[in-house]
């Protein structure tokens, strides 16, 4: 005696929609929405493709469940169908409120109907007999509660991203930049130019740059628009930019990948013997940097880490902070004393000096003409005639890109400055403003001194000195402008 198992296609339809619909709940949680919004940005008809394809979704499961409730029966497994499709429909809402309708508002029509069969597939529910027993079983309120931890748990990881502190942004503006080209060589300065970037209401106030190799950059517009940045490694690097309205109101992400070919652009890394590095300089030919706890000199020609050359300083000297060569003489910054001292270049003689006008200075550059140096305190660049120490420009640095600069060098145009939090930006002299940013090599957290080593076809050397790392890095780097990178005859004041 046979026994025939009949199928029950109607089931099968349910079980099948029951476990699309927990993947739609998945795959949303795991979706990258960002990049999503940011199409859409470009292509709004994909905003009503989507809501069109949620309402298609939300009708089927609609139609099962009301054919498993008033047909026969359902079993507890499937009283548990209509939560998935309640859940499905509540995320696509709550993404359509939030990122969608700011960017869409024709969107309404579509949230509306997605709202209205979330809530109706919860009213299905007590249509069952069995359902009506399963809410009100130990298991349902078991499982209630397990939801409500959920919730919780999920609430404080949110709130540890810092989502909870932000505001449900409205009409946010629209990031959008372009480059001089997106493949570019190690060294080379690249240009964006994010002038396409608009606000939807107001204007934009700020420019927040994450060029991928760990320097971000937030300028004020509108010189936050237009920026450059210098690559040291060859490699793949994401560029992403968000702006700011004068409501506080962030964009997403827009993004753009960057190739970088050529050959490393670290060209040398050398030991430092120093414990203490406070100050380095170039003379052409010998590399010079001062230890500003054993207050010593060292030199080296062959830049090889080998062998360095030890020098004394005058005990007048206290507490040595920055040091730089002029062609002729020594420069040196006491940070103990606020003076700064012209020394001799057979023993080095103190041969005048003059006071230091800021807090504490960190190192010292030479533009051909004018003495510059940087305060690490005030975030100041100060320009002196080496004549007499009159001060001929006093350029205030923003303190939030600069929070502790502590290196300065010049290469002939402009100059850069290094900062021990954010990496090393390249100045305009006249009034200060960022020509271009650079990440510390290798990660460095604190670039204490630089060096400008010119050299030919408009590139040449930045010498960086770590105090952490106690290591000199050599990149090579092309400064780009309207002169030949070389000593240069300085700034006018």
């Amino acid at each position: 005696m046979s026994t025939q198992h009949s199928v029950d296609f109607g089931r099968l339809r349910l079980h099948g929609w029951a476990v699309l619909a927990g993947l739609l709940v998945v795959g949303g949680l795991l979706f990258p929405w960002a990049n999503f919004v940011q199409l859409m940005l470009k292509h709004r008809v994909l905003t009503g493709i989507f809501f069109v394809l949620a309402l298609m979704t939300l009708e089927l499961s609609g139609y099962f469940l009301l054919r498993a409730v008033r047909e026969r029966p359902v079993t507890q497994l499937e009283a548990l169908v209509p939560l998935f499709y309640s859940a499905a429909g509540v995320l696509k809402l709550v993404f359509g409120v939030f990122f969608v309708m700011p960017i869409n508002p024709l969107a309404t029509v579509y949230l509306l109907g997605a709202a209205g069969l979330a809530v109706g597939t919860l009213f299905v529910w007590p249509q069952s007999p069995q359902i009506r027993a399963l809410l009100n079983g130990r298991a349902f309120r078991y499982s209630a509660l397990g939801a409500i931890a959920l919730t919780l748990i999920a609430g404080a990881w949110l709130f540890s991203l810092g989502w909870a502190g932000r505001p449900i942004s409205f009409n946010p503006p629209i990031a959008e930049f372009v480059v001089s080209s997106q493949t570019t060589k190690v060294g080379e300065p690249i240009d964006f130019d994010a002038s396409s970037s608009q606000a939807r209401q107001g204007k934009i106030v700020s420019y927040d740059w994450d060029f991928g190799d760990g320097i971000w950059h937030e300028a004020p517009a509108p010189h936050g628009a237009k920026v450059t940045h210098v690559y040291y490694e060859s490699g793949q690097y994401e560029v992403m930019l968000r702006v700011t309205d004068d409501r506080g109101e962030v964009s997403t992400a827009y993004s753009l990948f960057i190739t970088v070919q050529g050959e490393s652009g670290l060209e040398n890394v050398v030991q430092l013997p120093a414990q203490d590095i406070a100050g380095m300089a170039w003379d052409g030919s010998r590399l010079w940097f001062v230890d500003s706890k054993n207050r010593v000199l060292y030199s080296q020609a062959e830049l090889s880490g080998q062998t360095w050359t030890q020098h004394t300083l005058s005990k007048e000297i206290q507490w040595p902070a920055g040091i730089e060569w002029d062609g002729q003489n020594f420069w040196l910054a006491d940070g103990a004393t606020m003076i700064i001292y012209k020394l001799s270049t057979e023993n080095f003689e103190i041969l005048s000096h003059w006071a230091y006008p800021g807090t504490i200075p960190a190192d010292l550059a030479w533009d051909g003409k004018y003495l510059w140096a940087i305060d690490e305190i005030d975030s100041t660049l100060y320009a002196f005639d080496p004549s007499d120490g009159r001060t001929v420009r006093e350029i205030k640095l923003d303190q939030e890109i600069f929070p502790r600069p502590v290196g300065v060098a010049w290469d002939g145009i402009a100059l850069w400055v290094s900062d021990m939090h954010y990496g090393v930006r390249r100045i305009d002299p006249e009034n200060g403003r960022i020509l271009g940013t650079m990440a510390a090599p290798e990660g460095g957290s604190y670039p204490i001194a630089l060096a400008w080593d010119s050299g030919s076809q408009g590139y040449g050397r930045l010498l960086v000195a770590d105090r952490d790392t106690k290591k000199l890095y050599q990149l090579r780097v092309k400064a780009w402008g309207k002169e030949k990178p070389g000593k240069g005859a300085g700034v006018s004041p």
